[in-house]
């Protein structure tokens, strides 16, 4: 038996550069799809103006440290729905109670899910509010005390949220 042989032509070197590029541009249309449909928007409003502000922030921590008041998450909570999100707020003696305690929660990787919950006064010194998340994993938390004469301390925290364990469903 004598095999044939096939020729390599010019029908099908441009037969193989086409389905190439056919390949490529079909990747790029799905990358291109999900790049759209997936960003929610951008990262920070106004990040030229924040960047020329930044000292005055470092000037705040400083200050923040300095004033004796100390925030810290006093429970994170660890499911999806039904939980509470709880700080703890240590003031000087005499100082009075903060005016305004606010979370904000948000994505590092989308601004979709960003929101903004007040907590509510809960003891002495903790402030919390349910909290109900739309999807497990990695969240920051910032923490904004508002004080009667204006000055703003705060606090960033992650959280992780697990997610909920699989059911299987026997017969």
């Amino acid at each position: 038996m004598t095999r044939s042989e096939k020729k390599f032509t010019g029908k099908k070197a441009l037969m193989w550069v086409i389905g190439f590029f056919a390949v490529v541009f079909t990747v790029n249309g799905v990358m291109l799809y999900m790049a759209l449909h997936t960003w929610g928007g951008l990262e920070t409003d106004d990040a030229y103006r924040k960047g020329l502000f930044y000292n005055r922030e470092i000037t705040a921590a400083e200050d923040q440290a300095k004033s004796g008041w100390k925030i810290s998450l006093d429970h994170q909570p660890i499911s999806l729905s039904g939980d509470t999100l709880a700080v703890n707020i240590i003031r000087p003696d005499g100082d009075r109670a903060p005016e305004k305690v606010t979370a904000f929660i948000s994505r590092a990787v989308t601004n979709i899910y960003d929101r903004t919950i007040t907590l509510d006064q809960l003891g002495t010194n903790q402030y919390g509010a349910p909290l109900t998340l739309p999807q497990p994993g990695q969240w920051d938390v910032d923490i904004r005390v508002s004080r009667p004469n204006g000055a703003l301390y705060q606090l960033k925290e992650k959280i992780f949220i697990a997610a909920p364990p699989e059911t299987e469903n026997r017969k």
